[in-house]
């Protein structure tokens, strides 16, 4: 049973060892994020979750499987980060470009509403951003818990990179 691949969420007969890599695999990148508040490094995350794969791999098929889904939730997660700043510097860029041609206009309005949108662009992509680390968060808690109980968790919308 050590060799076949796990490819669904429904338990497999495995130890409890095994278990707790495949709950490592899920809980180690949240960690890292959680570590991230206080020591701002960039793609933690996605490193922790690269270097547990690749450390526990060839311990069980299991935590392999398990990791594979976190390595590409940690991806999909990144990939998501950056379209977020692409977006943010656009809206933002843009706002901050009309306040200024505004001011040298000489246009108050203009320069008042290019103000407002960098506002607006802020509050925005922070709510936005809060609620993918909120789900982000709580989809790694599932995944350790499901791991745990001897489960693949499969994150939703989680690009597959890695199979």
């Amino acid at each position: 049973m050590e060799n076949q691949p796990y490819s669904s969420s429904t338990p497999h007969p495995s130890s409890s060892n095994d278990h707790s890599l495949g709950m490592w695999m899920h809980l180690g990148p949240l960690l890292a994020i959680l570590l991230n508040v206080f020591i701002p490094i960039p793609f933690l995350s996605l490193i922790v979750a690269i270097g547990l794969y690749y450390m526990y791999r060839d311990r069980s098929t299991f935590a392999k499987a398990n990791g594979i889904e976190s390595v590409n939730f940690q991806i999909t997660l990144t990939i998501a980060g950056f379209v977020i700043l692409f977006i943010s510097v656009l809206f933002f860029g843009g706002s901050m470009m009309r306040m200024l041609m505004g001011s040298n206009a000489g246009d108050e309005a203009a320069s008042e509403s290019g103000v407002m949108g960098m506002v607006g662009t802020s509050i925005i992509v922070g709510i936005i951003y809060f609620l993918i680390m909120l789900a982000a968060i709580v989809l790694m808690i599932i995944g350790s818990i499901r791991a745990n109980n001897g489960s693949v968790y499969h994150y939703p919308l989680a690009l597959r990179f890695m199979k």
